[in-house]
C-alpha cells in the first residue's frame, strides 16, 4: 500500500495506478476474450475421435507452433492462408476445424484447440524513460506500457539532483521575469518622457506586482533628471537668445544716435565746404570735419555689423535649441524602439524557460510554484491510423503507444 503518492517516484506512481487500473479492469472485462492479433505465435492441436474404439487420434503432423503473419493470416497445411488476426482463438479454432472437415471430405470436423503461446510485442515512444518494444499481455493499458517503459523520462543528472535542477531553472526564469519587469517600467517613464508628462503611468501588467513601486520611484527619478537637464539646456539658449536682443536693442540705440550725429556732421561739412570756396573758412576747418564725418560713418557701420553679428547668433541659438528638442525626440523613440526589441526577446526567452521549469518539475518530481504542473497526453497507433486514449485504454498487441508531453501554456 502507497502511504504517500506525493513523495513516491514517478515509476512507483505508475506502479500503483497499474494496480488499481488492473484491478478495475480485470473485474469488468476478464470475460472478454483475447482478440488474435499480427505477430501472436500459437500452439494448435488436432484431435478426431474415432468411434470404432472410441479413442482419441491426435494429427501430430499438423500439430504445431504458427504465428500470425504481417498480412493476419495464419499458414496452416491443409488450408493454407487462414485469416487468423482480428478472431478468438475459439473462432480460428472453428474455422480450421471446419476447413479440414470440407478438404479432408471428414464426416465431423476434428477437434483442434488454439492457445497463444507468445503474444506479439507492443511499442511505446515519446516522452518515457525507455521508449521501445515491450511483450503484450492481456489485459493490457496504457498505464501498464508506460510502467513497462520506466514511467515518466527524466534526466539522470535531474534524478541524482532534483533540488539542483529546479534551483536552477527557477532562479534563470526570476531573473528573466525581473528584466522583464524593469524593461516595462522604463518603456513607461519613455513614453511619459515623450508625451511630456511628469509622471508614469503604471504598466496593466504590472498593476498587482508587489515591487512597482521601488522600480516607479527610481525610473520617476530618472524622468525628473532628464528633464531637468532638458530644460537647463533650453534655459541657458534662452537666456542667450535674451541677453543677444538686449544688445541689438542697444546696436539700435547707438545707430540712431551715430546716424543723428552723422547728419549734423555732414550739413556742418556742406556749410563749411562752401565758405571755404569763398575764401571765408579756413581749409584746415574742413579737414577737420571731414575726418569727423569719417570716424562717424565708421562707428556707424560697426555698430550695424555687431547688430547684424547678434541677430545671427540669436539665429543659431534658436537652431540649436530646436536642434536639442529634435535630438531628444529622436534619442527618446531610439531608446523606446530598443526597450521595444529587448521586451519582446526576453518574453520569448520567459517562455522558454517557462517550459524549462516546467520539464524539471516533471523530470524531478518537484511542484511548479506558482504554475500548472505539465500533463501527459497519449495516443495510440492502431492500423496506421492514431487515436486519442486515456490511462486506462486497452491495448493490443501490435499498438503503438505514444505519450507526449504537454506543458502549461
Amino acid at each position: 500500500m502507497i502511504s504517500s503518492p506525493g513523495k513516491t517516484s514517478s515509476v512507483a506512481r505508475y506502479i500503483a495506478l497499474w494496480l488499481v487500473a488492473s484491478a478495475a479492469f480485470t473485474s469488468v472485462h476478464a470475460a472478454e476474450p483475447y482478440i488474435l492479433g499480427i505477430s501472436d505465435k500459437l500452439t494448435i492441436k488436432v484431435v478426431q475421435w474415432k468411434a470404432a474404439d472410441s479413442s482419441f487420434q491426435e494429427w501430430t503432423a499438423l500439430a504445431g507452433d504458427y504465428i500470425v503473419g504481417a498480412d493476419g493470416n495464419v499458414n496452416f497445411p491443409m488450408l493454407g492462408p487462414t485469416e487468423g488476426a482480428g478472431k478468438t482463438s475459439s473462432d480460428l479454432a472453428a474455422t480450421i476445424g471446419a476447413g479440414l472437415q470440407q478438404t479432408l471430405g471428414l464426416p465431423t470436423a476434428p477437434s483442434v484447440t488454439v492457445e497463444v503461446s507468445a503474444y506479439g510485442p507492443i511499442y511505446v515512444s515519446g516522452d518515457v524513460s525507455t521508449p521501445g518494444e515491450y511483450p503484450f499481455a492481456p489485459n493490457l493499458t496504457v498505464i501498464k506500457a508506460l510502467a513497462l517503459a520506466g514511467g515518466e523520462r527524466r534526466s539522470a543528472e535531474a534524478a541524482a539532483r532534483p533540488e539542483k535542477e529546479m534551483l536552477s531553472t527557477t532562479g534563470a526564469l526570476d531573473v528573466l521575469e525581473d528584466e522583464y519587469n524593469r524593461l516595462l517600467v522604463r518603456r513607461a517613464r519613455l513614453e511619459a518622457e515623450l508625451a511630456g508628462q511628469s509622471e508614469i503611468a503604471v504598466p496593466p501588467e504590472l498593476t498587482d506586482l508587489p515591487e512597482i513601486s521601488a522600480l516607479l520611484l527610481a525610473e520617476t527619478a530618472i524622468l525628473a533628471a532628464q528633464k531637468r537637464q532638458a530644460e537647463a539646456q533650453s534655459t541657458s539658449l534662452t537666456d542667450e537668445i535674451n541677453l543677444l536682443t538686449t544688445q541689438i536693442e542697444a546696436f539700435n540705440q547707438k545707430k540712431a544716435s551715430t546716424e543723428t550725429q552723422l547728419e549734423t556732421a555732414r550739413d556742418q561739412l556742406q556749410k563749411i565746404s562752401t565758405l571755404s570756396e569763398d575764401g571765408l573758412a579756413l581749409s584746415s576747418r574742413v579737414a577737420s570735419l571731414q575726418t569727423n564725418v569719417a570716424d562717424l560713418e565708421a562707428r556707424l557701420l560697426d555698430t550695424e555689423t555687431a547688430a547684424l553679428q547678434a541677430q545671427q547668433a540669436i539665429a543659431t541659438a534658436n537652431r540649436e535649441q530646436a536642434r536639442l528638442a529634435d535630438q531628444r525626440i529622436s534619442d527618446l523613440s531610439l531608446e523606446k524602439q530598443t526597450v521595444d526589441g529587448q521586451i519582446s526577446a526576453l518574453a520569448l526567452k520567459i517562455q522558454t524557460q517557462q517550459g524549462l521549469v516546467q520539464e524539471a518539475a516533471l523530470y524531478t518530481g518537484a511542484v511548479v510554484p506558482g504554475d500548472q504542473a505539465p500533463q501527459y497526453t497519449y495516443s495510440i497507433v492502431r492500423d496506421g491510423e492514431e487515436i486519442p486514449a486515456e490511462i486506462d485504454t486497452p491495448l493490443v498487441s501490435g499498438d503503438v503507444v505514444m505519450a507526449r508531453l504537454a506543458l502549461a501554456p
